[in-house]
Formats: structure tokens, sequence, C-alpha cells
């Protein structure tokens, strides 16, 4: 029993010196097989497969003589229910030992006996409270049983084992969160630094030197070495940071500040440390970081100059800019605010924006701000009274925008106060001219009509007196009635003309919009206007057959094609004839006039859809410069366009355009 007390302490000396886990095994088993005479000494090991324990069988050693089964695919990946009785035993860490001949497990038997055992003793291996396997003793010479001290001592070196297994897992997790710890600290470029209070050493890593440009050999690790490098509008604050961790002020030692690189300039970190104390609470030792903060401070400085320019730009904004809360209670005001309505800002904060407004324009901003919660768009713009500190009042214009949000703290709804008084005022008083223009325009009208009727009748009266004169008296008075009729369709014409404008002006101009087939409407103009003119020309027209239709109308739309192909055969006179051309483009029908006559100087083209304007080489043609202003005004109204090309003596283009009907 000395000699196997001896070779057990031989085994526990070789599991705590020996570094290589197996090969320690290795040798407490060959320890154990000399000590205890046995054939064999085996070690089982657990795996777990899926949701099954399976043995496998890792480490042996043998006597001279018996056969090796190390490597025997046999023995491993066994599944313990064909052993139930040695799992219900060894996994609650007991030992079991007996004559193989004994057994009552026939597998356990046969396999046992294939190997020509005899006697065996198996001891549980434990690690961290799992069970991690087992030790085996094999005789196949003798069939000597198992004394019960030398099973408990065997049993013993089991357990030794198992915590040697322990240790070597708690170093491998050690190892494992060092070699994490470490990819942190390298991942996040954080420089670490340690220092021993007590003795005053400090020591530097690698990245931390790195960091200001040094190598390792480069730095010294003092403290004075690196508050040398604080820049000195931070010292200060950075030593009176720590001391005021040291003393227990503060909790927790933080701070940003700049340090000096080796190429000069300054690289901004943000310091943190935490100490272990002593019994009285005195900081001996110390571990922190260094992180490099530069391109978070510049950042912030790039913010805080676009922060500032934002400011200027909504302080310097013609507008009053606010912000409302989930109460409509203004949260923001921009300076604008003072300069529109006399009030501080400071006075209107958490001030209800509804304050602010006459009191019969309350109600109506309210239900604004309420329909902007259930609108679609979240926008809305309403004219309104805005109140002055000075108790005066001015026409603004307010706009709401509504930020949504999950929860109340975070909603907002943004706007604008736009001062529109004065625009207000010019339009109420525009709008009050257009009205006596429209009506001046129409009364002039109807008041011209009345006596060119008068004129006109009277024209044809005499027309049919001078017939009984003679010849000679009668043909006077026949050239100067047609000179007088002429005039008055001219002037019945312009009166049209200035009646359309004004209606149109004032909104007063009556249209019903209803699908047409261009084609057939453009050849029923030129069929009915444009067949039989004087100088004997005709109008040539072009088309794409098509049965487009588009929407007009007719009257209006009338009124635009027969004043510019008239325009082309009055300023033509003496030309080919003039050109309408229909085609049908990118959902657009296209009509073109074109004439071959005088055409209009290029800097003019501009100003000839101006009112009453006329080129300057037309002065010899009658006219009354209003029919491409109608035109212009009726093909807006069309939803279309009008355009103009022109050459000075080789003719002019006019394209009209319309959306064709889907």
């Amino acid at each position: 029993m000395l000699h196997l007390l001896n070779s057990i302490s031989q085994a526990n000396s070789a599991l705590l010196s020996e570094g290589d886990i197996d090969k320690a095994i290795n040798d407490v088993i060959a320890i154990l097989g000399h000590a205890t005479q046995v054939d064999r000494v085996y070690v089982f090991t657990n795996k777990k497969i899926g949701n099954e324990l399976r043995l496998y069988y890792t480490h042996e050693w043998c006597r001279e003589g018996i056969e090796v089964q190390l490597g025997n695919p046999d023995l491993s990946d066994i599944s313990y229910d064909f052993f139930p009785d040695m799992f219900e035993t060894l996994s609650k860490d007991k030992y079991m030992y007996g004559l193989v001949e004994e057994s009552n497990n026939s597998t356990f038997k046969e396999i046992m006996e294939s190997q020509g055992i005899l006697t065996y003793l198996f001891t549980p291996i434990f690690c961290d409270g799992d069970y991690w396997g087992w030790i085996g003793y094999d005789n196949c010479t003798t069939k000597d049983k198992w004394e019960q001290e030398v099973v408990q001592s065997l049993y013993t070196v089991a357990r030794n084992i198992g915590i040697r297994l322990s240790r070597e897992k708690a170093t491998l997790e050690q190892n494992r969160l060092l070699e994490r710890f470490q990819m942190t600290i390298n991942a996040s470029q954080q420089g670490m630094w340690e220092w021993d209070i007590a003795n005053n050493k400090l020591n530097y890593s690698p990245i931390f030197m790195k960091m200001i440009g040094y190598e390792p050999n480069e730095f010294e690790h003092t403290y004075e070495n690196w508050k040398i490098r604080v820049h000195p509008d931070d010292i200060v604050a950075t030593e009176k940071s720590l001391a005021e961790y040291f003393t227990n002020i503060t909790e927790t030692y933080q701070n940003e500040f700049r340090l000096k690189h080796k190429a000069g300039h300054y690289i901004w970190v943000n310091g943190f440390g935490i100490a272990k104390r002593d019994d009285q609470g005195r900081p001996v030792y110390m571990v922190g970081t260094h992180v490099d903060i530069s391109p978070l401070k510049k950042q912030q400085e790039v913010l805080e100059e676009q922060k500032n320019e934002f400011d200027k730009l909504i302080n310097n904004l013609g507008e009053a800019v606010f912000r409302l809360n989930s109460y409509n209670q203004i949260t923001f005001m921009n300076h604008y605010w003072h300069e529109l309505s006399g009030f501080e800002i400071q006075d209107c904060m958490m001030e209800p924006i509804t304050e602010f407004f006459e009191d019969t324009n309350k109600q109506l901003i309210f239900e604004h701000l309420e329909a902007l919660r259930n609108s679609e768009t979240g926008r809305t713009t309403i004219e309104v009274k805005l109140k002055q500190k000075n108790k005066n009042w001015r026409w603004a214009e307010l706009s709401l925008r509504e930020n949504k949000a999950a929860s109340v703290k975070d909603y907002f709804i943004a706007g604008s106060i736009i001062d529109i008084h004065d625009k207000k005022i010019a339009l109420e008083k525009e709008k009050e001219l257009s009205e006596l223009k429209a009506g001046f325009v129409s009364l002039t009208s109807h008041q011209f009509r009345t006596p060119l009727t008068v004129i006109f009748s009277n024209i044809e009266v005499i027309e049919l007196s001078a017939k009984k004169l003679n010849i000679a008296l009668s043909n006077t008075i026949r050239d100067s009635a047609e000179m007088i009729k002429d005039q008055i369709d001219r002037m019945t014409q312009l009166m049209d003309n200035i009646l359309l404008v004004g209606r149109y002006d004032a909104k007063q101009l009556a249209y019903n919009l209803h699908p047409i087939c261009l084609s057939t409407f453009v050849k029923s103009i030129i069929k009915t206007y444009f067949q039989n003119e004087m100088d004997g020309r005709t109008v040539l027209l072009k088309e794409e057959v098509s049965s487009n239709k588009v929407a007009a109308d007719e009257l209006l739309f009338m009124h635009v094609l027969t004043n510019i192909i008239s325009n082309a055969l009055k300023y033509s006179k003496g030309s080919t004839n003039p050109e309408v051309s229909i085609y049908y483009k990118d959902n657009n029908a296209f009509i073109e006039i074109i004439d071959f006559g005088i055409g209009i100087p290029e800097d003019e083209i501009e100003k000839v859809f101006h009112s009453f304007y006329r080129a300057s080489n037309t002065q010899t043609y009658q006219g009354s410069g209003l029919g491409l202003s109608v035109a212009k005004q009726f093909m807006e109204i069309h939803g279309g366009k009008i355009s103009l090309e022109s050459v000075l003596n080789k003719g002019t283009q006019v394209t009209l355009s319309l959306p064709i009907l889907a």
C-alpha cells in the first residue's frame, strides 16, 4: 500500500507540473499502471453528440505483452444505452469494480471477455460538476479482487484529474477572455495605461504611444512625461478631474483633453480610468484608456459651424419661423418674430400660438391645427390677422406643417408667418380697380355699340338714296359709305376684343370645354371663313390622319384660329398661300400656321403677345394689337400653349398645342 501511495503522490505531481493536459493524463495512468500491477489502464472520455452522451477511448497504458486497444474503432463512439448500469453508477460519481464473469450485462461481458479482461475497476472523472469520463483498470492475467482501500485511493486520483481539467478549462476560458479583451482593445484603438500609484510607476500600451506618434522604445513611461504633453489650456482641468476622483468627489475619472503628437500637432483624447483603493480608500493602482476623438471633435466643429450658419439663416429670414408642441404652444421662434410682432421672444415661449392673432381668427387657426393632425399631406396655409404689441394688426400668411411622432414628447408642428399686409391691401385695391375697369370696359363697349349701329343703319339708308342720284355722285357716296362701314366693323371688332380682355381679367369669361375632333374642327374653320379670299389665295391644309380629340370651347377656339389665320393672310399679301399643319406628338396635338409674309423684327417677337402692342413694320396694316394677346389667354384656358417664330421679310410660324384626350 505504501508503494501505491508514493505512486499516487508522483501522479499528483505530474498533474501539477506537466503543462500539456493529455501528456499529464498519460503520465498518470502509466504511473498508476506500474503501481497497481494491472495489465491495462485507460481513459474513456464523454462527448455529447446531439442530445446523446457517447464514449470515446482516448488514453491508454498497457503492460508489456498486453494487446494495445487504443485506436480500436469498436471502443469509440459507443452509446451508454449498451451499459445503463455503468452510466447510472459513474454519472452519480460512484466507482464500480468486480469480476467480468460475474457481470449481469451480456454486452458488457462480451466486450470485456473479447479483450481477455478478467477483473476491472472504473473510477469517474468530474470537471466543474460535469461527468467528463472515467479511468479503467483491467487485469487480463489474474482474478485478484480489488481491495477497498486501493479503490478509494484510485478514486481520489480520478478526482484530482478532474480538478486539473477544471483548472485547464478555467485557464482556457481566461485566455479566451484575455484574447477577446485584447482584440476589443486593438479593434477600438484604445490606448491602455497602468499606474502603480504607490510606487509612481506607469506603463503605456503600444497603441497609446502610437496614438501620439511614438515607438515603444521612444517614450518614457512616467507621469511627468505624460503631463508635459497635455495642452497648456487643458492641464489644470485634467489634473483637477483626476484629483476629484482620487478624493472621491467624483465616482469616475473621465475627461477630454488634448495631447501633443510627436509631429507637433495636438490630438483630442477621451481619458477614462478606474482605481483600486486600500483600506483607507486611497488609490494605490489605476488602469485606464485614451481614445482618439479628434475626428469626432472635427465633426463637432463642423456641426457647430453648420448650426451657426443655420441660426444665421433662420434668424435673417424675412419671415417668422416657429415650432409648436402637441399642445400648440410655442417652443421656438426666430428673431424676425420680434420685428414682425413687437413681442419679445422669451415672453412668447410656451404660449398658445392662437394668442397672437385676432379673436376672429383664433377658432379658424385652431380648426386648421386639428385638421392638420388628420390630413394626409400634413400641411395647411391660411391668411389671418396678426396682432402686434402696439395693438395694431397686419395680414399674415400662416403656414403649418406637422411632424408626426410615436410619442407626444417628440411630436411637433413647424410653421412660418409671412407678412402679406401690403400685398393683401394692394391686391384688394387691384381687385377693386379691376372691377372698375371691367365695368368701364363693358359700359363703354355697350355705349359705343349703340351709335355705331345707328351710324351703320344710316349709311345703308344713304347708300339706297344715292342710287337715285347721278352715277358720278352715287359712286362717290358709295365709296365713302364702304369706307365708313369698314371702320365701323373695325371699331366693333376692337370693342369685342376689349370686352373679351376685360372679362378674362375679371375672371368673368364663360366657357365650356368638351371633346371635339381637332381635324374636323380645323377643316370647318378654313372652309367657312377662308374659302374665298379676295386676292384669290387659299389656305393649304396638311394633316396626319387621326381621330384624336381635344377638350375645347368651340367659340373661344374658333376665335383663336380665325385670328391667327387672318393674320397669316393679312401680313403675306402678294406672297404664296399660307399653310396649316396638324400633327400629334407626346400626347399633344399641334397646329402650325405658317405664312411667307413680312415677318416680325427679332427684338419685338416677345412683345407681340402684350395687349395693344403692334410690331413696328405693321403700322400700315389695320389691327388693334389685341389678337395674339387674346389668343394666348384663350389657349391657357384650354390648358394649351402658343409660341411664335419669325424671320423678318421671310415669314412667321405660330404653333398651338393642346393635350390629347385619353
